[in-house]
């Protein structure tokens, strides 16, 4: 007679699981009933313990976090903020599936790297430096846009004298005040909604938001009005290109506010950038290639086409200096030309 496993087994197992997934360098860790524990590492799945968990093993976890919330949920998932150590933390999600509980768990913060580690080009300070106005960061899925928001908020907090408030969704890393005032709001636990953190900022004197998410248009219009009133305001977008990311933002109006949002976007909109990552041949480093842009992305806004005036730095160069160098190999190349249309 087989004896019944330890309900408890990956509950006892939880604080290991997490720092061999960090030690390797994971994004992300996966308990999930019927499976072995996984992680996630440069993108790839990987093996992380063989020991397959149950459903009462991965439930337990969720107790033992969520207590009795774990039954009720709601929205089918619930998500519980978990301190690993100074730099980082852990963002546990409970979810539903086929009537049992599965854990994601997904890794927040540590050490932020600079402009030259991520290779975002020095062009970008030029925008940073802008006194107000609006800075769009864009790029597709898994791009690495997030960190290079993050990057951009580091910069401006290490070298200009600002109150710096951020309305994030989800915090992923922690900025240590340096030359700026920091406060970060996470939406859901320190405000409703990324407006509602918007104007809690504007309540407090801010001189310059970083918002990692235009999710409505009260969002949106509270991020125009603030870059229209002399604050710096810096912009997470999901788009492929500098066209969509203007479409994106004027597509969050309603029809019957279009005109004025073109209007706004074309009075304070200071510049955009454009991501992508490229694989190094090392087969571990990813770093950013990007498309700048000035001042002359407001052709944008009106269906203008752009000059070459309008780039401070274009992604091409950027993918010809990494290929001269040998970082990336020629098929990386070429996917990422292929991939902006070049």
């Amino acid at each position: 007679m087989s004896s019944r496993p330890d309900h408890t087994l990956a509950w006892m197992k939880f604080d290991e699981w997490i720092s061999r997934a960090l030690e390797k360098g994971a994004t992300d860790l996966y308990l999930l009933p019927g499976h072995r524990v996984m992680c996630r590492v440069n993108r790839e799945l990987q093996e992380l313990d063989p020991t397959e968990l149950d459903a009462s093993q991965t439930r337990w976890v969720g107790v033992c976090m969520a207590e009795r919330e774990i039954d009720y949920m709601q929205q089918g998932y619930i998500s519980v903020v978990r301190p690993i150590n100074d730099t980082h933390y852990a963002e546990v999600v409970f979810a539903r599936s086929g009537g049992h509980v599965s854990v994601t768990v997904k890794f927040r913060g540590g050490k932020l790297p600079t402009l030259e580690e991520c290779n975002v080009p020095q062009a970008v300070t030029r925008l940073l430096n802008a006194p107000n106005g609006l800075i769009i960061v864009a790029g597709p899925h898994a791009s690495g846009k997030t960190t290079t928001l993050y990057v951009l908020a580091q910069w401006l907090n290490e070298n200009r004298a600002l109150h710096l408030c951020t309305v994030e969704k989800p915090r992923h890393y922690l900025l240590k005040p340096a030359k700026s005032l920091v406060q970060q709001r996470e939406v859901g636990r320190d405000c409703v909604s990324g407006a509602a953190g918007i104007d809690a900022a504007m309540q407090q004197d801010a001189d310059a938001l970083v918002i990692s998410e235009v999710e409505d248009f009260e969002t949106l219009a509270a991020v125009l009005q603030s870059a229209e009133t002399g604050h710096l305001v810096l912009v997470q977008l999901h788009a492929d290109d500098p066209a969509d990311a203007v479409a994106r933002l004027l597509a969050a109006a309603p029809e019957s506010m279009q005109g004025q949002v073109k209007r706004q976007l074309a009075g304070c909109l200071r510049g955009i950038v454009v991501q992508r990552l490229a694989r190094f041949a090392d087969g571990r480093t990813r770093k950013a290639v990007c498309d700048v842009l000035g001042e002359g992305a407001r052709k944008l806004v009106e269906g203008g086409r752009l000059d070459a005036g309008a780039y401070l730095a274009r992604v091409q160069d950027e993918i010809g200096k990494l290929e001269s160098a040998r970082k990336i190999t020629g098929e990386e190349a070429a996917r990422l030309l292929r991939e902006v249309g070049a």
